[in-house]
């Protein structure tokens, strides 16, 4: 299997975060990219392959992203340096558009002037700060999950992108939950883009990290032509999305599928209802399959709180691999040190495979 890296993903790097009321070291980490490549390289089961510098990302993420969001992010750092800010610091927002605020005015919908503003209006919670390279990181972590789409698109072979930061509670024009760009739509936009039957080629998104990806769910939620499976943490974080009876709206009605599961989940029910999910996918019968690859389910995740050990991560792979399907892994979360490596690797040889 191809995996596809950019070392420009590693310029992110917020020394830290606020979370729980503390300020604790940032837990998405250059360092997990780190421990995943060293897991992978060398015995010639996975090939590293270097992303391709020459694609036109803004020009692909303005698929899935709006133009005024793609601007705030490029020049939000310069413009906050320029007001006074710290060169070598980190933008955090400070207040946000609360809808108990906004909701009856009529300049609700419109973005705010001042960067201050905008820093709460395009990003919903605390784990996103910019720094001066952010901005490199996040068009390189584009760059790899398109570079993998264009060798699945072109030879049919799964691949992996190893990418950050990751992208799945990204929306339209919002960041959040340490993602910027939704690296996973953005490709899917791509892979539907280069088929013969654009508006005929139908993707599937099943999405195995801990946490919801509202922003991938937010960006189809209208749309016939993907369908979203999300297993998740049900009453954690992001905290407003992820019920069962969230199930799409107009002509994507009945196309989001979340299965929410309880605190202390293990093994045996996790894969039950991955089952299930990957029922509905063999419904929808896609092109192509995408999965928003994290491992923060397991045990000793510091932000997680299921229990998969890491051999439910190989069970997860034959799972995945029963499908059938030209498969894109790409990198969500997982913030173990210590495991990442290993349990990714683990469910990449599982669906590589088919052995537990």
């Amino acid at each position: 299997m191809k995996v596809f890296v950019d070392e420009e993903c590693s310029l992110h790097r917020p020394p830290y975060e606020i979370l729980s009321g503390k300020i604790v070291a940032y837990h998405e980490t250059p360092d997990r990219l780190l421990q995943i490549r060293l897991a992978l390289e060398g015995d010639g089961v996975f090939q590293i392959e270097d992303a391709d510098r020459s694609i036109d990302v803004q020009r692909h993420a303005l698929q899935v992203h709006s133009v005024d969001y793609i601007e705030y992010l490029e020049s939000a750092f310069g413009l906050w340096v320029e007001e006074g800010g710290d060169p070598e610091g980190s933008l955090f927002p400070e207040t946000f558009p609360n809808a108990k605020i906004t909701q009856r005015f009529a300049t609700a919908n419109l973005a705010p002037r001042s960067l201050a503003g905008k820093t709460g209006y395009y990003c919903f919670d605390l784990s996103c700060p910019i720094t001066a390279d952010t901005y490199t990181s996040v068009l390189a972590s584009a760059r790899v999950s398109l570079s993998a789409a264009r060798e699945l698109s072109r030879s049919g072979e799964s691949a992996f992108a190893l990418s950050r930061p990751p992208g799945h509670h990204a929306g339209t024009s919002v960041a959040g939950g340490y993602c910027f760009f939704n690296n996973v739509a953005i490709a899917a936009k791509y892979l539907q883009q280069e088929s013969e039957c654009s508006t005929c080629c139908g993707i599937a998104i099943l999405d195995i990290d801990y946490h919801h990806g509202n922003g991938t769910q937010e960006i189809f939620y209208s749309d016939s032509s993907v369908t979203y499976v999300s297993l998740h943490a049900e009453l954690d974080y992001p905290y407003f999305t992820g019920s069962r009876e969230e199930r799409g709206d107009g002509p994507g009605e009945g196309f989001n599928h979340n299965f929410p599961l309880p605190f202390g989940t293990e093994d045996g029910a996790y894969c039950g209802e991955l089952r299930k999910g990957v029922k509905v996918i063999k419904e929808f019968d896609p092109a192509y399959l995408i999965v928003s690859l994290g491992v923060d389910t397991f045990e000793s995740d510091p932000i997680g709180a299921f229990k998969l050990t890491t051999a439910c991560y190989a069970e997860i792979g034959c799972i995945i691999r029963g499908l059938s399907k030209p498969t894109l892994f790409v990198l969500e979360g997982g913030y173990d040190l210590d495991t990442i490596g290993k349990n990714v690797r683990t469910l990449l040889e599982g669906f590589i495979t088919g052995a537990v």
